[in-house]
C-alpha cells in the first residue's frame, strides 16, 4: 500500500483530502498539521512516501519552509496554496515541486487526487529522451526523475532505436529535431513504423522558430510539440496528457479483450492473440498444450440457487486459474461456463499433473455465497498434437472434454 503525506493546517482541508485520496487510491494517508507532526511522520515511515502534498502557510512555518525539509527526503511535492500561482511558482521553482493546486473548493481537491494519481502509476512508466545536447538531457532527466518516471536518453536517433529495442515497454520518447546520423524526422517515422500512436507517445522538442515544423512532424505521427524554452509546469501537464491518453487507450484495449464477469481474456482474444501464440510456438517446434475446461451440471447450479449464484460460481473458476497458472500460458472464458487455456513450453507430464491438480482444486474447493457454502467439480479435456490451425486444436480438445463428460464428469482426458 503506498503512503501518502498530507500536510496542512486546516482541518476541513486536510480531512476531505485524506477521504477522497483513501477512497480513490485505497492508500495510506498520513495526516499532519504542523511542520513539527510532519516531522514526526517522516521520521516513524523512514521518509517512504509517493508523494507529499503542502500547505504553504503552517502556524510553525508560515513562510514555506516546510518544503526545503520534506524534500530532503527526495518526495515528489504538490503544493497547496491559496496564493497567486505565479508568486509561488518562482518561489519554489528549484525545489523538487511537480505541481501546485490552488485552494479554492472541490475541484481544486479533485485535481489534486488526478496527480497523485499520475505520479503513484509513473512509478512504472520509462521515458526516452533523445537530443545531442548534454545540457538539455541533463535538465529533461531531471524533471523526468522528479516526476518519478524511469528516465533513459539517447544523443542521436540511431541510440534511440536501440534504446527501445532493449526497452520496447517506454511509452513517451521526447526528441529533438535536429541531431547527427539520424534527426528527430526520420526517428519519428522509423518509431511509427513499429510503434502506434496507441502505443507510445511521441513529444518534439525543438527551439526552432519556424512554424512548418510542428505540422511536419504531426505528419509523420508525432503526438505533440514542445517549444524549448518551456516551464516545468508545462512540461508536465504535456507528459500527463500524453500518458493519460495512452492510459486511455490501454483501458479501450482491455475492455475489448476482457471477459466482464471473469476479468480473463475472452474468445475474442483467444482468437487473435492466441492464433499468434500457436502460429510461433508451432513455427519454433516448441511444446504447445490446449485445455479446455467445462463446469459439471452448471444448469443445476443456475436452476437450483438462481442466476447470481452461478455468476459466483464462474467467477470462481477464474481464481483458481489463475492460482494454479501464473506464466507461459493465455486463459479465456469461451461462453458461458466452458474455459480455455492455452500452455507454451511445458512438457506433456508437467501438463497433464497441473490439470490433475486444478481438477482436484475444484473437487475439493468450497465457496461463499448467499446461499451458504457450495461446491462443484469440472471436466477438462486437451490435446497436445498441432493441427493445420488453433481452431481444429481446439476441438481435438473438445472431443477430450466430452469424453471426460461421457466417462461420468470430474476428470482429465488427453488426445495425443
Amino acid at each position: 500500500m503506498k503512503n501518502i503525506l498530507v500536510v496542512e493546517d486546516s482541518k476541513s482541508v486536510s480531512n476531505a483530502l485524506q477521504a477522497l485520496l483513501t477512497k480513490e487510491l485505497n492508500c495510506n494517508c498520513v495526516v499532519a498539521h504542523t511542520q513539527k507532526e510532519a516531522s514526526t511522520a517522516l521520521l516513524k515511515y523512514k521518509g517512504n512516501f509517493s508523494v507529499a502534498l503542502l500547505d504553504l502557510g503552517l502556524p510553525d512555518a508560515p513562510n514555506g519552509e516546510i518544503v526545503d525539509f520534506v524534500t530532503k527526503f527526495d518526495i515528489p511535492t504538490v503544493i497547496l496554496t491559496g496564493s497567486k500561482l505565479e508568486e509561488v511558482e518562482t518561489t519554489f521553482r528549484n525545489k523538487n515541486i511537480v505541481d501546485y493546486v490552488i485552494k479554492d473548493g472541490i475541484y481544486s481537491f479533485n485535481y489534486a487526487l488526478n496527480v497523485v494519481k499520475r505520479i503513484v502509476s509513473n512509478y512504472k512508466q520509462k521515458v526516452l529522451v533523445v537530443d545531442d545536447s548534454k545540457s538539455f538531457l541533463t535538465k529533461a532527466v531531471d524533471l523526468i526523475q522528479r516526476y518519478k518516471l524511469t528516465a533513459f536518453t539517447a544523443l542521436n536517433g540511431e541510440e534511440a532505436l536501440n534504446v527501445l529495442a532493449q526497452h520496447p515497454d517506454i511509452k513517451i520518447v521526447l526528441t529533438d529535431y535536429h541531431m547527427p546520423i539520424l534527426d528527430g524526422l526520420e526517428l519519428t517515422r522509423k518509431i511509427r513504423k513499429k510503434y502506434s500512436k496507441d502505443e507510445l507517445s511521441i513529444i518534439v522538442t525543438s527551439k526552432s522558430t519556424d512554424n512548418r515544423i510542428p505540422s511536419k512532424f504531426l505528419k509523420y505521427g508525432a503526438n505533440d510539440f514542445l517549444y524549448k524554452g518551456f516551464s516545468d509546469e508545462e512540461f508536465y501537464a504535456r507528459l500527463n496528457a500524453n500518458l493519460e491518453i495512452l492510459e486511455l487507450f490501454g483501458d479501450v484495449k482491455k475492455l475489448a479483450h476482457t471477459d466482464y464477469l471473469t476479468g480473463l481474456f475472452n474468445r475474442r482474444y483467444l482468437f487473435t492473440r492466441g492464433i499468434a501464440m500457436y502460429e510461433i510456438t508451432k513455427q519454433n517446434r516448441e511444446n504447445f498444450a490446449v485445455a479446455i475446461l467445462d463446469i459439471d451440471d452448471f444448469k443445476k447450479i443456475n436452476d437450483t440457487f438462481g442466476h447470481d449464484i452461478g455468476d459466483a460460481a464462474i467467477e470462481e473458476v477464474s481464481r483458481i486459474l489463475k492460482n494454479n497458472i501464473t506464466q507461459n500460458a493465455l486463459i479465456s472464458r469461451l461462453g458461458g461456463e466452458e474455459f480455455c487455456i492455452l500452455l507454451l513450453k511445458r512438457e506433456k507430464e508437467e501438463v497433464k499433473l497441473l490439470l490433475e491438480k486444478i481438477r482436484s482444486d475444484f473437487e475439493n474447493n468450497l465457496f461463499g455465497s448467499s446461499q451458504g457454502v457450495l461446491s462443484y467439480t469440472v471436466s477438462i479435456g486437451c490435446s497436445f498434437e498441432f493441427k493445420s490451425n488453433l481452431d481444429e486444436m481446439i476441438q481435438d480438445a473438445d472431443y477430450s472434454l466430452y469424453d471426460a463428460k461421457d466417462s461420468g464428469k470430474n476428470r482429465v482426458r488427453f488426445r495425443k
